[in-house]
């Protein structure tokens, strides 16, 4: 098992140009890059209301401390 890196995160509910709601991850404080150069997004169900995301949002800020990423090596499954 490879080494496991942690970030806090802020949620935030953000639209795409065709209307489609995500949740945009932002790393709070100094970003580790857990996942490479990018961005990690939860793209939400068509037909999901602003209202419902903002609510998903509100429960993901205040029940998740932050998201881990353990590196596999050679044969490692998770």
């Amino acid at each position: 098992m490879g080494e496991t890196k942690r970030q806090s995160y802020t949620f935030t509910v953000r639209q795409y140009g065709d209307g489609t709601l995500y949740i945009a991850c932002e790393p709070v404080g100094r970003e580790l890059n857990l996942f490479g150069k990018g961005s990690l997004s939860f793209v939400l169900p068509i037909g999901t209301t602003l209202e419902s995301a903002k609510k998903a949002g509100a429960f993901l800020n205040k029940s998740i401390d932050s998201i881990s990423f353990t590196e596999a090596l050679g044969s490692d499954k998770y």
